[in-house]
């Protein structure tokens, strides 16, 4: 089969097309703010099977620009849905985020949701909703990796005891999605103090930090569908393990 994936730079995208490629299947990347012109011409060098579009802009604290949001959420997606249109694909997996739930909306999330609205337009597409995914190979200044190599330098950092997330490890992501065929990916609601706690436990170290609220939009007002192949307890220290040990490569 062939599978055509935005943003396959990104977390998700890499252990994906490892996913895929170790099972043999063909996998081509799409580039960012292409055409649709553009995109239908690079599906005509192989027809897709199936289309993963990963790429997004503002779910990192460093992305706070609505214009790009509007055009990497809003008009990409719409371009790559129109030129995917033009084949015969057996599915296309439109990723968006948990945070279309939210009570009270971010700028992000609403670029998000107008993204979904799009794919409902189209044949066969599948809105697909990430939780708070992690994992080995996750950016650097995310919460997790964070915390572990906070641990390891004994540096202090800013923490947010009560806000939660329905963490699903990256693997379980790939698992429920690709065999179990589910679309809303997220585990258990854990705070995240009890994600340094059980981090403490496998590092055997004390985490510095000063506590702070840093955003409004973290809370479990949003329900999970508990997805748990792998314990939280595992999935760290798993994580744990590939930090500390490329940190002292």
């Amino acid at each position: 089969m062939t599978y055509y994936i935005s943003g396959q730079s990104g977390f998700i995208g890499q252990a994906i097309t490892k996913y895929l490629r170790d099972k043999d299947q063909i996998v081509f990347g799409i580039a960012r703010e292409q055409t649709i012109y553009h995109l239908r011409s690079l599906f005509w060098f192989n027809k897709p099977d199936y289309i993963i579009h990963l790429a997004s802009y503002g779910n990192h604290s460093n992305q706070g620009n609505f214009i790009q949001m509007i055009e990497a959420n809003i008009i990409n997606t719409y371009n790559i849905l129109e030129a995917a249109s033009t084949y015969d694909y057996k599915t296309f997996y439109n990723f968006t985020t948990s945070s279309v739930l939210l009570k009270d909306q971010t700028k992000y999330s609403i670029t998000k949701l107008c993204g979904e609205q799009l794919a409902g337009m189209y044949k066969n597409v599948v809105n697909v909703r990430p939780y708070s995914v992690y994992g080995p190979g996750e950016a650097s200044h995310r919460f997790i990796p964070t915390v572990i190599s906070r641990l390891n330098s004994g540096k202090e950092m800013v923490l947010d005891e009560t806000a939660v997330h329905a963490w699903i490890y990256i693997e379980d992501l790939i698992k429920a999605l690709f065999i179990a065929e589910e679309t809303e990916l997220g585990g258990l609601f854990v705070s995240n103090k009890y994600v340094v706690l059980l981090l403490e436990r496998i590092s055997g170290k004390r985490l510095k930090y000063t506590e702070s609220k840093l955003r409004n939009y973290d809370c479990s007002d949003v329900p999970a569908p508990g997805i748990c192949y792998t314990s939280l307890h595992n999935g760290l220290k798993r994580t744990y393990e590939y930090y500390t040990q490329r940190d002292n490569i």
